[in-house]
């Protein structure tokens, strides 16, 4: 067993001491890039099977804040769109979620139930206020800032980035609508679909953002074409206005910067096995792609 199995496992005995260790297993859960993770078997009891993760070095730069994090989860929880949480981890303070089976969609059928996660992400909006803010374009600035604290150099590219998220900033202050319950990280891997519902996973970056970011996150890390966006805008808000496609196209600009800029903080940070110089320069790239179609005709 490796020394994070080792940790996780550990941790998971002295959290929960009625769990009879002799029955305790560990075994890895790929497709995290953030933290370690791994399912935990519990031959004694039921539901048997849970999730439990190592948390990354230094998280607190990436925006995470565990605390926040088991408050969302345990909403989302609540609300019936993520799996139930049966604590969170004594001295990692990650949570430790039940396990669902499920898989991930390919474009083509994910738009096919994007009704489902559609639902999910209005509920979850509408759920309330969050003691944590995620003020996107703060964010970003905060990783720039963090990244050279650590000796980072910040991309080429980020000073046209920088310039154009208080471009898109000013744009939405001008008509500003008030900020929600987000869940800032909605990648693939972060949607489970089963045979009959599919949940939201992962909520360690959730805080008040502005709606139009988890719409355009989805759309943009999904890789979802016009139609689907069309179909997305609908499915939120019953119809589409061009105020919609606007700002949906203007904070896709806004989740890829803050990817690239999540990547460059990771770049000296993370002891993970994952390219993260060229992760951040394909998504601050796509950026500025996706900024042009925005931004030709000067309508900012």
């Amino acid at each position: 067993m490796s020394e994070a199995m080792e940790i996780m496992r550990a941790a998971v005995v002295r959290t929960f001491p009625h769990w009879d260790p002799a029955t305790i297993t560990l075994e890895p859960l790929s497709g995290g890039i953030t933290n370690q993770n791994a399912i935990v078997s519990v031959s004694s009891m039921a539901p048997q099977r849970f999730v439990v993760r190592l948390p990354g070095e230094r998280t607190e730069l990436l925006g995470i804040d565990r605390a926040h994090e088991v408050e969302a989860t345990q909403r989302a929880a609540a609300l019936g769109i993520s799996p139930a949480v049966f604590g969170d981890l004594d001295g990692i303070g990650t949570v430790v979620t039940e396990f669902v089976a499920g898989t991930h969609l390919e474009p083509a059928e994910f738009v096919g139930r994007l009704d489902e996660v559609v639902g999910m992400i209005a509920l979850f909006h509408g759920s309330g206020a969050l003691a944590k803010e995620f003020p996107i374009h703060r964010v970003v600035e905060w990783h720039a800032r963090d990244a050279v604290a650590l000796g980072a150099t910040l991309p080429a590219a980020y000073p046209e980035l920088l310039e154009l998220s208080l471009r898109i900033e000013a744009e939405f202050a001008a008509a500003s609508d008030a900020p929600v319950a987000c869940h800032n990280d909605l990648l693939p891997n972060n949607v489970l679909f089963g045979r009959d519902r599919m949940w939201l996973l992962d909520f360690e970056y959730a805080g008040m953002n502005d709606r139009y970011f988890d719409l355009a996150n989805l759309s943009v890390n999904c890789g979802f074409d016009a139609d689907a966006e069309e179909r997305l805008l609908t499915l939120y808000f019953g119809g589409v206005t061009e105020r919609h496609r606007r700002r949906l196209a203007l904070m896709k600009v806004m989740s890829e910067f803050r990817e690239g800029m999540w990547a460059v903080v990771q770049q000296v940070i993370s002891t993970l096995d994952t390219d993260f110089v060229t992760y951040a320069d394909e998504r601050l790239a796509n950026a500025l792609l996706l900024s042009a179609s925005c931004f030709d005709n000067d309508q900012a």
